[in-house]
C-alpha cells in the first residue's frame, strides 16, 4: 500500500468548489451504527476498527491530508473493512481521497503503478486526459449531485462514475478506466443555513437538459456555500474492452460500410486496443456476391493483408476467387502460430504471407443469422506474440464485425440496384413513391382477397413536358463518307495484294478477281456509293475472302502477302476502318460528354422540384422533362417552376452547344453538334407502360405532342431548304405568341449575361404531315474559351469511357 499524496487533478484551479475537509468522523460514525446491530455478524470486527481510531481522537477533526502517512495502519484497516477479504492489491485499483477532492492520500499497489509512473514518480502524462474544463464541470456535476441527493433530497441527477483514459506508454494506445466515489462517509453541511430553493426549477423543460441545469445551479447554489467533510472512496474498473466494443458499434451506427476509409480504421484502431498491442493487425473481407456467385472488388479486398500482397506477386484476383471458393465451403477458424519455411507448401496463401513477413495469422470466420458475412484476419510480423488466449479476447466483438460486414454487403447490393434503376429502368427518385404505394396496394389486395389482383395502374395527370434535342450535324452523311473512304482504302490494299499474288504465282483466276475489283471503284466514286454498304460485304465475304484463304492455305509465302490485307480490315486496329473509327470515336466522345452534362442537369432539376427526366440515345441524345403537381403531390406547384424550369433548359442548351463546339479540337474527326427545344405550354398526361418498362404519352390530343416531337428534328424553314437546326445555335419550335414571348425574355437574360449571341431570328416553318402553324425562334451561343468549360472538358476527357482512341 502507499501512502503519497497524489493530486490526481494538478492544472485545476481550487477556487468554484466547496471546501474540502478530511476527517474520519462521518466514517466512524457510520462504524457505530453498523456495530449495534444485532444481526450484523461483522460487529465485533466493527468494534474493533472503532476502538483503534478512538486512540487518536484528531482523525474525528478536520486533518491535514499531509499527515495521514501516519496513520498507516488505521488506513489498512479501512481497507480490510471495505475490500473483499481476499481482493489482491497488487490488482485492486482502490484509494481514499479527500472528500469530491482529487488528492488521494492512500491507494493500492495496483491504483499507484496505473496513475504513476515508476521510473520517475510522477503522474503519468495522460493522467489528466481531459481539458481542465472538461475536468472542472464533472466535478462541479459531482458536487451538486451530492447537494442535492443529501439536502434536498433529490437523487439521481447526475452520474457518480467518470471514464479516464490512460496512454500506454509502451504501445501508446490507450487504455480507458471508470472511476467510482464512494460517498457514504461524506457530510455537506452549509457555512451559513441552507440556501432556499424551489426544486421545481428542476423540472421545468428549459432545465431538464443537464448541460442547460448546471447553470442554473451555479446560480442558485454557489458552490462556495458548502463544506464537504469526511473521505471519499475510489474505486477504479479497467473498462478497456467494453469501451472498445462501444466505440466500434459507434462506428458501424454512424457509418456501416467498408468503404468507408475513417469507419474502416476505426474499427481496426478499437480492435488493437482490446488486444492491446500495436503490433497486432488485422483485416477484414467482405462476401460479395452477383447471381449467386462470388466476386472481387477492388476496394473492399484491399483491407486484405493476403489480397493486398497478391497484388504485387500475381493476380489478386484469382488468388481471391481460388481460395475463396474452397474455404467458403467450409468455413472455419484457421490459426497458425508460426508460418515457417515448409508451411508455405502446405497452402498457397501461406507462401503469400511469409512474402509479406507474416510471422502468425489467423483467419476468423463471421457469421451474420447461421449466414458467412466475411472473415476477420489476425496477423503480425513479430514471432511469439499471437496466441490463442489472444485471439479469445475479439469474442465478445465478433457480432459487430458480423454487423458491419452485412452492412457492407448489403450497401454493395443496393449500389448494384441502384445502377439498375438509373441505368436500366425507367424508375426515378420523384416517382419511386407512386410505385411503392401501387406495390403495397397491391401486396395488401392480394391478402385481404386471397386471389390474384389487377396491379393498379401508373399514370401522371397534368404535367407540363419540355422536350430538348442535341444531335449529331450531318450525321448520316458523314457516316457514308467515312464509309466511301474506308472502302476505297480496302479496294486499294486488295488490288496490291493481288497484284503481288499474280507477279508471285501466275494463277489465272487472279485476273478475274483484278476485274472485279477495278469494276468497283468507279461504283464508289458515283452518287450512289453509300448506298453500296450490303453488296460490298456481300462481294468481299462471299467472293474474295474464301478465295485469298484457300489460296495461301499451305503456303507460307502467299499467306504473308494475304496477311496485308486482312490486317487491313480489322476493325479495331486495320487501316481500312480508320475513318469510321475516328468517326465513331468523336461521335462517341461528343454524345457521352452531353449526356454526362444533362446527368448533372438532372441533379439540379430535382432540387428544385421534383421531376421526371428520361433521355433517349439516338445519333445524339434527346431527352423529355415532365414536371407537375401529381408528380410531387406533397409539394404545392405553381407556374414558376414551369418558368424556372425552361429558362434551366435554355441555359443548359446553351451550355452544351458551347461545350461541344470547344470539344472539336481535342477530337480525330471534327463533328458538330445542333440544339433542339420544342415548347408544348399544355399540360398533358403520361402512363406507365408496363411492358416497355418506361413512361409514355396517355390519350389521342397528348399522342399530338409525341408525334410533334419527333417530326420536327429534320424541318425546314419556310420557302426555303435551309434546316432549322445548325450547329452553334439553339433553335427554339413553338406554337403560340405567348410562348415566344416568355422564351424571348429568357433569350435577352442570357444575352445579356453573354452565354447567346445578339442575333435571335423569328421564323416561319413548312408545313409537315399533320402539323401546321409551327414557328421558331433561333439564337447564337456565344464560342468563346472560358475556364469552366475548359475545366469540364479536362474531366470528361479523362473519364475511362471517354478516352478518345478507345
Amino acid at each position: 500500500m502507499h501512502t503519497e499524496v497524489l493530486n490526481m487533478a494538478p492544472n485545476v484551479p481550487p477556487g468554484n468548489f466547496p471546501e474540502s475537509v478530511l476527517s474520519f468522523r462521518p466514517f466512524i460514525n457510520y462504524l457505530k451504527k453498523r456495530k449495534d446491530n444485532k444481526d450484523n455478524h461483522k460487529a465485533g470486527f466493527f468494534a474493533y476498527i472503532t476502538s483503534e481510531f478512538e486512540k487518536y481522537p484528531e482523525l474525528q477533526q478536520a486533518v491535514e491530508v499531509e499527515e495521514m502517512y501516519k496513520y498507516q495502519g488505521l488506513l489498512e484497516l479501512i481497507y480490510n473493512c471495505l475490500s473483499p477479504m481476499i481482493e489482491d492489491e497488487e490488482k485492486h485499483l482502490w484509494a481514499l481521497s479527500q472528500p469530491l477532492n482529487p488528492n488521494v492520500f492512500f491507494s493500492t499497489q495496483a491504483f499507484y503503478s496505473l496513475v504513476v509512473n515508476m521510473s520517475t514518480g510522477s503522474l503519468r502524462k495522460s493522467i489528466a486526459s481531459k481539458t481542465v474544463e472538461e475536468i472542472t464541470e464533472n466535478q462541479q456535476r459531482f458536487c451538486y449531485s451530492i447537494i442535492l441527493e443529501r439536502c434536498y433530497g433529490l437523487p439521481g441527477y447526475f452520474k457518480h462514475e467518470t471514464v479516464y483514459s490512460l496512454e500506454n506508454e509502451n504501445t501508446g494506445l490507450m487504455h480507458y478506466h471508470k472511476m467510482k466515489m464512494d460517498t457514504r462517509f461524506i457530510e455537506v453541511q452549509a457555512k451559513s443555513g441552507f440556501p432556499d430553493f424551489d426544486i421545481r426549477l428542476l423540472q421545468s423543460g428549459d432545465n431538464y437538459d443537464h448541460d442547460a441545469l448546471l447553470p442554473l445551479l451555479r446560480e442558485k447554489l454557489p458552490l462556495h456555500l458548502f463544506t464537504f467533510e469526511g473521505v471519499s472512496i475510489v474505486s477504479i474498473t479497467d473498462i478497456t474492452v467494453q469501451y472498445a466494443i462501444d466505440n466500434i458499434r459507434n462506428s458501424i451506427l454512424n457509418r456501416a460500410s467498408l468503404e468507408d476509409e475513417h469507419c474502416f480504421y476505426s474499427v481496426i484502431h478499437w480492435l488493437k486496443t482490446i488486444v492491446a498491442s500495436n503490433d497486432i493487425e488485422f483485416g477484414i473481407l467482405p462476401v460479395l456476391q452477383i447471381n449467386n456467385k462470388l466476386i472481387f472488388d477492388e476496394s473492399t479486398c484491399s483491407h486484405s493483408v493476403l489480397m493486398e500482397t497478391a497484388r504485387q506477386f500475381t493476380d489478386a484476383e484469382s488468388v481471391y476467387l481460388s481460395m475463396a471458393e474452397n474455404y467458403f465451403k467450409d468455413p472455419k477458424r484457421v490459426f497458425w502460430g508460426k508460418v515457417e519455411e515448409g508451411d508455405e507448401h502446405k497452402k498457397v496463401y501461406l507462401k503469400i504471407l511469409k512474402a509479406a513477413g507474416v510471422k502468425s495469422y489467423a483467419l476468423i470466420p463471421l457469421n451474420y443469422n447461421s449466414t458467412l458475412a466475411g472473415v476477420l484476419e489476425v496477423y503480425t510480423n513479430q514471432t511469439d506474440l499471437l496466441t490463442e488466449a489472444l485471439l479469445a479476447l475479439l469474442d465478445p466483438v465478433i457480432p459487430l464485425l458480423s454487423q458491419l460486414l452485412k452492412n457492407s454487403i448489403g450497401e454493395f447490393n443496393e449500389c448494384v440496384n441502384q445502377v439498375i434503376r438509373e441505368k436500366f429502368t425507367s424508375l426515378q427518385p420523384a416517382v419511386q413513391w407512386k410505385f411503392n404505394q401501387v406495390a403495397w396496394h397491391y401486396i395488401r389486395d392480394m391478402h385481404l382477397l386471397q386471389k390474384r389482383v389487377d396491379i393498379e395502374e401508373i399514370d401522371f395527370g397534368n404535367v407540363f413536358p419540355l422536350y430538348g434535342a442535341v444531335d449529331i450535324r450531318n450525321s448520316t452523311i458523314e457516316r457514308n463518307a467515312a464509309l466511301i473512304r474506308d472502302f476505297k482504302v480496302q479496294f486499294n490494299v486488295l488490288a496490291g495484294v493481288l497484284k503481288e499474288l499474280k507477279q508471285l504465282s501466275g494463277f489465272g483466276l487472279i485476273d478475274e478477281k483484278i476485274f472485279l475489283t477495278q469494276t468497283w471503284m468507279p461504283i464508289l466514286d458515283g452518287p450512289s456509293g453509300g448506298n453500296q454498304e450490303i453488296r460490298l460485304n456481300d462481294f468481299f465475304e462471299n467472293n474474295i475472302h474464301p478465295f485469298l484463304r484457300q489460296f495461301a492455305k499451305g503456303n507460307p509465302e502467299y499467306t504473308r502477302i494475304t496477311e496485308k490485307y486482312f490486317d487491313a480490315i480489322d476493325d479495331k486496329t486495320g487501316i481500312a476502318f480508320e475513318s469510321r473509327r475516328q468517326l465513331e470515336t468523336s461521335m462517341n466522345t461528343v454524345i457521352s460528354s452531353v449526356n454526362s452534362y444533362l446527368e448533372s442537369m438532372k441533379t439540379e432539376i430535382q432540387q428544385a422540384y421534383p421531376s421526371y427526366f428520361e433521355k433517349f440515345r439516338t445519333d445524339g441524345v434527346e431527352y423529355d422533362i415532365y414536371i407537375g403537381q401529381s408528380i410531387a403531390p406533397d409539394k404545392p406547384f405553381s407556374e414558376i417552376y414551369l418558368k424556372n424550369l425552361r429558362l434551366l433548359q435554355l441555359t443548359s442548351m446553351a451550355a452544351i452547344a458551347k461545350l461541344s463546339h470547344a470539344m472539336i479540337e481535342h477530337l480525330p474527326k471534327r463533328v458538330e453538334t445542333t440544339q433542339l427545344i420544342f415548347i408544348h405550354s399544355s399540360p398533358i398526361d403520361i402512363k406507365f407502360r408496363t411492358d416497355e418498362k418506361r413512361f409514355d404519352v396517355e390519350g389521342a390530343y397528348n399522342i399530338r405532342y409525341h408525334i410533334i416531337k419527333k417530326r420536327i428534328d429534320k424541318v425546314r424553314i419556310k420557302v426555303t431548304k435551309e434546316r432549322l437546326t445548325q450547329p452553334n445555335k439553339i433553335a427554339i419550335v413553338y406554337f403560340s405568341q405567348k410562348e415566344a414571348e416568355e422564351q424571348t425574355g429568357y433569350i435577352r437574360y442570357l444575352q445579356q449575361q453573354h452565354l447567346l449571341s445578339d442575333d435571335l431570328e423569328e421564323l416561319e416553318l413548312e408545313e409537315l404531315q399533320g402539323v401546321n402553324g409551327l414557328k421558331a425562334l433561333r439564337v447564337g451561343v456565344v464560342q468563346d474559351s472560358d475556364k469552366a468549360t475548359n475545366d469540364m472538358i479536362n474531366r470528361l476527357l479523362k473519364e475511362d469511357s471517354l478516352k478518345i482512341g478507345e
